[in-house]
């Protein structure tokens, strides 16, 4: 029997001279994995709705194991997304950290939209002229409002030890901890890393608005290389 997907192609992976077995990230079951035959064949024509970073209707009969892949429909190709190399770097790195937070066949709509926002929004400001600033506003802005979503959002309003309300100046993150510390708790915490003002803010507002805004958002180079550090020390943590 055959079931229909709306999914999300994450990756491939070739596993004979004309087979692949493709992640796919669906509305309707989270991630999963299927299996495509003769897609590596010349002309064949399953091979462009299940290329990476694509959209599609997909149809897959399900017995034991993976399931086949009998049919695919491209929704959205995100063309521009695929043309441009420093947008690629960028959601190659969002797929990963898919890979890793998310387990298999765990269905979750608001993922799913989140990830097909980001999509949509990244293929449009590409048309409209992108700088590398945005680019990694949106990148980081999917990260940070994920690891809400999964339960591991972070604490901004509060020191997460002393629950007092942050004030501006010295504070650190703690990926350990969940959140940011004043300067007094930060003392006697070995793991941190310092947190600037205006990264706190723009956790804030990435927590607060739909991924669609943020290419209204401005920020600094500097802001963004620490919301990187933050990122990468909440997924080194988690994973």
């Amino acid at each position: 029997m055959d079931y229909k997907y709306h999914g999300i192609i994450l990756g491939k992976i070739d596993i004979s001279e004309t087979d692949r077995i493709y992640a796919i990230y669906t509305l309707e079951s989270g991630k999963i994995g299927a299996l495509a035959k003769g897609v590596k064949k010349p002309n064949a024509k399953l091979a462009s709705a299940l290329e990476p970073i694509t959209y599609s209707e997909i149809f897959i009969a399900r017995n034991r194991g993976k399931g086949k892949i009998t049919g695919a429909i491209c929704v959205d190709n995100f063309s521009l997304v695929k043309r441009n190399l420093m947008t690629l770097e960028r959601v190659f790195y969002i797929f990963r950290v898919l890979n890793q937070l998310i387990t298999q066949e765990e269905k979750d709509e608001e993922i799913f939209n989140l990830l097909l926002n980001y999509l949509k929004t990244l293929n449009k400001l590409i048309g409209d002229g992108i700088s590398d600033l945005k680019n990694d506003i949106l990148a980081f802005g999917f990260i940070f409002k994920l690891l809400k979503k999964l339960g591991y959002g972070i604490q901004t309003e509060k020191c997460v030890s002393c629950s007092v309300k942050l004030a501006s100046g010295e504070n650190y993150f703690s990926a350990e901890r969940g959140g940011v510390l004043c300067a007094n708790c930060s003392r006697a915490e070995i793991k941190k890393i310092k947190i600037s003002d205006d990264s706190v803010k723009l956790i804030r507002i990435f927590f607060q608005n739909k991924i669609e805004n943020f290419s209204k958002i401005k920020a600094k180079k500097k802001t963004l290389d620490n919301l990187k550090s933050i990122a990468n020390e909440a997924l080194r943590w988690i994973g």
